[in-house]
C-alpha cells in the first residue's frame, strides 16, 4: 500500500521504515552476509530477503520474527549468493536470481515439514544464463519471467514462459547487464548495463523498440581565451 519501505544492508540486516516518517519499524539480522534484495507478500504480512549468504529468508512483519529458510539449507544445494527477488503479481510465489546464473521460482510458504536435503519450496528452474543474475521480474499478468545477467565483457537478457519454463527469446551483449524494468502493460521491457545505454524491447518477440543514453552527454564547451588587462 506504499506505507512502508523494505531494504537490505551491508551490515547483514533487513530493515523496514515508514515511508512518511522514516521511522524504523522492523529490524532482522538472521543473514550472514549482505542483504541484496527484498519483496513483500501479497498482503504485506510477510517479507522475504535474499543475500550473498545463499539464502532466501521469510520474516513475519508484525512480530519481526524469522519464520523459515525458503531455499534448501543443504550445503551445496544453492550455489552462490542470491542477488535479486521479485514476487508474483497475484500469488505468494518468488522469482529469484543469483550467482549460479539460473533463475528459479519458489513458493513463499512451506506446506509440509522440512526434511534434511529437500528443496520443497522450489517450483521451477528457468534456462541458465551467462554470469550472475542481477535482476529478475515477473510480467504484470504473471505469464512470463525476465532476467538479466553479466560477467566480464558479456551479459544477457532472457524471457521465459512462467508456466513451463520454456525460453521465449534471449539477447546477448558485449557487456554486463544490471538493471531491468517491465512496463505495467506487459508489452515492453527496458534494461541497462555497462555501456550506459537504455534499451527497450518488445516482450512478445524481443525486437528492439528504441535505445537512448541513460544520461545526457554533450561535448565539452571550449573555454574562452585568457585575456590580459592593464589598469592605470
Amino acid at each position: 500500500d506504499g506505507s512502508r519501505i523494505a531494504f537490505g544492508c551491508s551490515d547483514r540486516s533487513l530493515r523496514v521504515v515508514e515511508a512518511k516518517t522514516g521511522k524504523q519499524v522492523l529490524y532482522q539480522a538472521t543473514h550472514e552476509d549482505w542483504v541484496l534484495g527484498t519483496a513483500w507478500s501479497a498482503q504485506g504480512k510477510f517479507l522475504v530477503s535474499v543475500s550473498r549468504d545463499r539464502s532466501l529468508k521469510l520474516v513475519e512483519v508484525a512480530t519481526e520474527q524469522f519464520i523459515d529458510n525458503i531455499t534448501s539449507i543443504t550445503p551445496g544445494a544453492v550455489k552462490g549468493g542470491l542477488m535479486s527477488v521479485h514476487r508474483h503479481p497475484e500469488r505468494d510465489e518468488l522469482l529469484v536470481g543469483g550467482a549460479d546464473g539460473v533463475p528459479k521460482a519458489y513458493r513463499m510458504h512451506r506446506e509440509k515439514k522440512r526434511e534434511i536435503g529437500d528443496d520443497y519450496n522450489l517450483l521451477r528452474a528457468f534456462p541458465a544464463m551467462h554470469g550472475l543474475i542481477y535482476a529478475v521480474e515477473w510480467s504484470p499478468d504473471g505469464s512470463r519471467v525476465a532476467a538479466v545477467s553479466g560477467l566480464g565483457k558479456k551479459g544477457e537478457v532472457c524471457v521465459s514462459n512462467a508456466a513451463d519454463g520454456a525460453e521465449l527469446w534471449r539477447h546477448g551483449f558485449p557487456f554486463g547487464v544490471y538493471a531491468l524494468s517491465l512496463h505495467p502493460d506487459g508489452t515492453r521491457l527496458a534494461l541497462a548495463g555497462d555501456d550506459g545505454i537504455v534499451r527497450e524491447y518488445a516482450m512478445q518477440d524481443g525486437s528492439l523498440l528504441r535505445e537512448f543514453p541513460c544520461a545526457q552527454v554533450s561535448a565539452p564547451q571550449a573555454k574562452p581565451a585568457a585575456t590580459t588587462e592593464t589598469t592605470q
